[in-house]
């Protein structure tokens, strides 16, 4: 071989790695991820959101060859977190935990800082879960009827929590509330947890929580479950009749609380396409889904960014109509 084809194919060669890097460039999910990746919960520790983002988060970060890591950025009904997101770089690094609250932040602060369907990539929706009716074991009433019986002799009485106005306990409420006609006191906490504890110190009679963020206080005494929404009873509570049982009938609520995952608008399709799958594939994993169904959550499929957009769009156009109808105005 001449000294004229030696260079001739060193030129080919180069082009050829030049062109490789060239397509690498091109590609931003070929080195996604290259450094840690924050899932951002925006509630305090202790609810569905940040349950379940901690325990998808050593599989997760198995199969993203990173460290991912939760962070809890709580505040104005789940909005801090969001528009924290919503303002961060377009890079996926930066995922946001979403849930019923997400869609309807805007019937509720003036100014969330960000719009759910403009603002956003969605990933992928991972599960959902049901609520119960829990009360403080003083309360006198050892069924739902008898609750609502309850409730009805002494309007206004009765002081419930949930995690915030716009929470998906809250909306579970408001559907109790509009189904019974009941008149009972809110009490919003900052967090699921807190307000569990308030309960189990007798601060209020009844708590609308996820079984997942009051089990343990279930299991040990503290509260007793009066009602489960959904078509069907829990696994872990099968003695807890469900609202429909006990002939409440809250059509919405039953539909149970969505979740799933969001990244800020502008991260490339690549990139959503690669985290979609790393979540998919994390929601396979049999360990990972057996802590999830310990927990109460169901539905764990997965799905597509499109399912996911759908979601949270046909939410937000729901949610809307329903404050409008209910008099709530975004203050």
């Amino acid at each position: 071989m001449s000294g004229r084809d030696i260079l001739r194919g060193l030129g080919v060669a180069v082009l050829a790695l030049l062109a490789a890097g060239a397509a690498r460039a091109q590609d931003p999910a070929a080195s996604f991820p290259n450094r840690t990746v924050v899932l951002v919960v925006p509630f305090p520790a202790g609810g569905p959101p940040d349950v379940i983002a901690r325990i998808l988060q050593p599989k997760l970060e198995s199969v993203l060859g990173k460290p991912v890591i939760v962070e809890n950025r709580a505040g104005a009904a789940a909005a801090m977190g969001a528009a924290f997101v919503a303002r961060a770089a377009p890079d996926g690094h930066t995922l946001l935990m979403v849930d019923p609250a997400h869609a309807v932040a805007q019937n509720i602060i003036e100014k969330p800082g960000f719009d759910p369907v403009r603002d956003f990539a969605y990933v992928a929706p991972t599960m959902r879960s049901y609520m119960t009716l829990v009360v403080n074991p003083s309360t006198p009433a050892k069924n739902l009827q008898e609750f609502i019986a309850l409730a009805r002799a002494k309007p206004g009485d009765i002081k419930y929590g949930t995690s915030g106005i716009g929470s998906p306990p809250y909306l579970g409420a408001l559907a109790f509330l509009q189904a019974t006609g009941v008149d009972m006191t809110h009490v919003p906490y900052r967090g699921a947890a807190l307000a569990v504890n308030d309960a189990v110190g007798g601060h209020i009679s009844a708590v609308f929580v996820s079984q997942a963020t009051a089990g343990t206080q279930v299991k040990g005494g503290q509260l007793r479950v009066l009602g489960v929404y959904g078509d069907q009873r829990l696994r872990s509570l099968p003695d807890a009749p469900t609202f429909k049982e006990s002939g409440v009938d809250t059509p919405v609520a039953n539909q149970g609380t969505w979740f799933g995952v969001a990244a800020p608008a502008g991260t490339p399709p690549a990139i959503v396409a690669k985290l979609n799958a790393a979540f998919n594939e994390t929601l396979r994993d049999p360990a990972t889904r057996d802590l999830l169904e310990k927990a109460d959550f169901v539905q764990i499929d997965g799905g597509t960014p499109e399912e996911m957009k759908k979601i949270v769009e046909e939410n937000v156009t729901y949610w809307k109509d329903l404050f409008r109808k209910a008099g709530v105005k975004p203050e």
